[in-house]
């Protein structure tokens, strides 16, 4: 009997132990209600993620979730280790409902959040009607959220949205948010009705009555006068404001005499351009295009076309690409931390690593800047003159990339800095002729838990690294935890070299090898 209530009574000091140790986790709680008449809602979607005291960047893996039951009601579970998580952010989603994103800080002696009643605001509806036309059935209606990158419910709001209108030519759409909307109205592939700003939260209805379609026609030819077959024309109506989105109302190609017509949106001539475009030649852009006084013939020039030969660097994969990147002759090279501030290529063409001959069509007879690059290649630069050597360009492209490795180490204790983000810098070969290059894995990596961070597939030439890292500090009397962030900006010479980089108030080198 004694054993059996000594068995029972460990039985209860470790499941007693096994609780206390549960005070790294905390638990949150909640309930979701309309905002207009307070009535719970079910079926929320609650993802949570925590916040690390000492990450660069809120942690954007939202990977605990839930979901509110009948009575609006939801709970989970997040860590909560001293010292390691600082704060805590909710994503809010519902179809019905808009989306929301709320933070929390959190307090390392708490171990329950009760965040009471949260308001939801319901989605908006928009209803409209479409005249003008004898068959309204089938007409696909598009609205596009404009671009206010600010607004956060766009990244859970979709962006656009797509209907057909019924035989009376009436359509409806849900689920939209407080933001202005680009409505168009196609029929087989033609734009013919654009509205340029539509705000549901200030309208729900909507009609919208065709307008007048314009016929446009022309002809192509070279500057020899001969027809071009097969050319690329496109209509495009540009947006009234960087928010706005445009349209490409139409497009079409020319037939075997250069000949061409096609129906086009009655539009004011500021936002209507033309392009005419084949490959081989260059393009031509009309803009502010007034329909009636535009040229009949277009002329497209033929560009000169660039052969070449390249020797790449063995043991390539049989799948691998190289690409031919072409600059003006005068374009800055230098590399910098913001893609943005980069000179891109005016063209860039790819082909089988297996392939050593490339041509490059479409070129001014001018100076160009050629650059050879691909996984495993470095950046290799030749100067051409395109008037003068059409053909016969040889290229050497045999160096393999490097790889450039690091430490960050706090200058103070000479411990190293885990979680530190790392960005290197671009040079303008890395990018492509309509690359935003914000993608933030391409250019960033955090170090682990060494303080360790690497950089593969590089030129071995110069870089600049910018070190981003927070350095937190226990506050005694509150028990919470204070966070600075360190910033630091270095230049390493070349990339095949490992350096230690050192951040702190001692720290008087930029680095060490």
């Amino acid at each position: 009997m004694h054993i059996t209530r000594l068995i029972f009574l460990l039985f209860f000091l470790i499941a007693g132990t096994g609780i206390c140790e549960t005070s790294n986790i905390a638990s949150v709680h909640g309930t979701f209600v309309d905002a207009e008449n307070g009535h719970p809602i079910p079926d929320v979607l609650v993802r949570v993620a925590p916040e690390k005291t000492a990450h660069v960047y809120p942690d954007r893996e939202f990977e605990h979730a839930t979901a509110t039951g009948e009575d609006g009601t939801f709970s989970l579970t997040i860590p909560n280790e001293p010292g390691t998580y600082y704060a805590f952010s909710l994503l809010v989603i519902h179809p019905q409902y808009q989306s929301k994103r709320l933070r929390h800080e959190m307090i390392p002696v708490r171990n329950r959040y009760d965040l009471g009643k949260i308001a939801l605001k319901r989605t908006l509806s928009l209803q409209g009607s479409v005249s003008g036309a004898g068959n309204l059935a089938g007409l696909v209606v598009n609205l596009k959220m404009h671009n206010v990158s600010a607004d956060f419910f766009r990244a859970a709001a979709p962006i656009e949205h797509a209907a057909k209108t019924d035989t009376e030519g009436k359509f409806q759409f849900t689920d939209l948010y407080p933001i202005a909307y680009t409505l168009t109205i196609s029929r087989d592939g033609v734009i013919i009705a654009y509205v340029a700003s539509i705000d549901p939260q200030k309208q729900d209805q909507i009609s919208v009555r065709l307008p007048t379609m314009e016929t446009l026609h022309g002809k192509v030819v070279d500057t020899q006068e001969r027809p071009i077959a097969e050319a690329q024309i496109y209509v495009t109506r540009r947006p009234e404001t960087p928010q706005a989105h445009g349209a490409h109302l139409a497009a079409t190609q020319t037939d075997e005499t250069g000949n061409f017509r096609i129906q086009v949106l009655e539009t004011e001539p500021q936002f209507l351009s033309i392009e005419a475009r084949k490959r081989g030649y260059f393009s031509r852009v009309y803009e502010n295009v007034d329909i009636g006084k535009m040229p009949s013939i277009i002329r497209l020039e033929k560009g000169v076309t660039l052969e070449g030969h390249v020797i790449l660097p063995q043991g390539l994969p049989t799948d691998a690409q190289y690409a031919v990147k072409v600059f003006r002759a005068d374009a800055n090279m230098e590399p910098s931390l913001n893609p943005l501030a980069l000179q891109k290529p005016l063209l860039s063409r790819y082909f089988p690593a297996t392939e050593s001959t490339f041509t490059i069509e479409g070129l001014f007879a001018e100076k160009y800047a050629l650059y050879i690059v691909g996984d495993g290649i470095s950046g290799t630069n030749i100067d051409v003159d395109a008037s003068a050597n059409p053909e016969g360009i040889h290229v050497v492209a045999d160096r393999p990339t490097t790889t450039l490795r690091g430490q960050v180490r706090w200058a103070d204790t000479d411990e190293p800095v885990p979680d530190a983000v790392v960005s290197r810098s671009w040079y303008p070969w890395e990018l492509h002729p309509y690359d935003m290059s914000m993608t933030l894995d391409r250019f960033e990596v955090v170090t682990d838990t060494h303080g360790n961070f690497e950089f593969s597939d590089l030129t071995d030439a110069r870089y600049q690294l910018h070190i981003r890292a927070v350095h937190v500090i226990r506050n005694a009397d509150t028990g919470r935890y204070q966070r600075r962030r360190i910033h630091k900006q270095v230049e390493v010479p070349v990339a095949s070299t490992t350096y230690r980089i050192y951040l702190g108030k001692r720290d008087g080198t930029p680095f060490a090898k």
